[in-house]
């Protein structure tokens, strides 16, 4: 949670590569979700997938977040920077 938008969240995952396939980010999204929403009482929700993993990104679709746009050099692996898409979904 944002703690100068307190009606605004972030979701993000990572899943360890012998579970990919499984529906586990995909579950763990719609329960954080359903959280956000209903308990904590948030507006929108964010997800930021890197731009070079569909598996990511597919998820966020899956769960019915609408891409936004791209957040340019938004993900920082070791010394470099990469693109993200930004997915969002509104009470």
């Amino acid at each position: 949670i944002d703690q100068h938008r307190t009606f605004n969240g972030e979701i993000g995952y990572f899943v360890d590569q012998v579970c990919w396939g499984k529906g586990i980010a995909t579950q763990a999204v719609k329960k954080l979700e359903r959280i956000g929403f209903d308990e904590l009482n948030l507006e929108r929700i964010e997800i930021f997938t890197d731009i070079r993993h569909k598996a990511s990104e597919k998820v966020a679709i899956k769960c019915g977040y609408k891409k936004e746009g791209v957040m340019r050099k938004a993900i920082k692996t070791g010394k470099s920077y990469y693109d993200a898409f930004l997915y969002a979904k509104v009470k």
